[in-house]
């Protein structure tokens, strides 16, 4: 007999956490909503700082309305990323030959090839292209020497290029 009790017990504490737990969730986000008002407003006023961004996100918009979208095969702020690049290999001498890149100050150092090193840059308004280039920093060179030669700690994904200015 002293087993119901407790059963009824445990059972009204479980319904009470889950009621609580349910009613902390945003229902709107949910249901798809569309954004909160707040949320919109501030989107049509300008350009969101981080935290603004982070908030309307949590509030219901879509991530891909409010951050700008990554490249494929690229991640955001990520330390390095290794893999092959992708891209027609009519226009991109480079495609499914190995790479490793290194983003610092919003420019992304490719260094393309272990064995015949080449580098290229993508600035940040470039998604899909990229510049072939003759110099890097040589602490950036390093670095891309290292991780090409020991992939593991980077985030492994290809690089779609759909195109790369070369040096003439």
């Amino acid at each position: 007999m002293t087993d119901l009790p407790k059963g009824i017990f445990i059972l009204a504490v479980a319904g009470v956490i889950g009621y609580q737990a349910i009613k902390a969730l945003d229902m709107d986000y949910l249901a798809q909503s569309p954004s909160s008002p707040s949320t919109a407003n501030k989107a049509a006023k300008g350009p969101l700082n981080d935290a603004d961004k982070v908030e309307a996100v949590l509030a219901g918009a879509d991530p891909t309305d409010v951050f700008k979208p990554a490249a494929a095969g690229k991640k955001l702020s990520v330390a390095c990323d290794s893999g092959y690049i992708a891209g027609d290999i009519n226009k991109n001498r480079y495609s499914k030959i190995s790479y490793a890149s290194i983003t610092e100050r919003g420019i992304t150092y490719i260094q393309v090839s272990r064995y015949s090193p080449t580098y290229l840059v993508q600035e940040h308004y470039q998604a899909v292209t990229a510049t072939e280039v003759s110099k890097v920093p040589h602490r950036i060179k390093a670095a891309l020497k290292a991780k090409i030669s020991n992939p593991y700690g980077c985030s492994s994904q290809d690089l779609y290029l759909s195109q790369i200015n070369y040096l003439k």
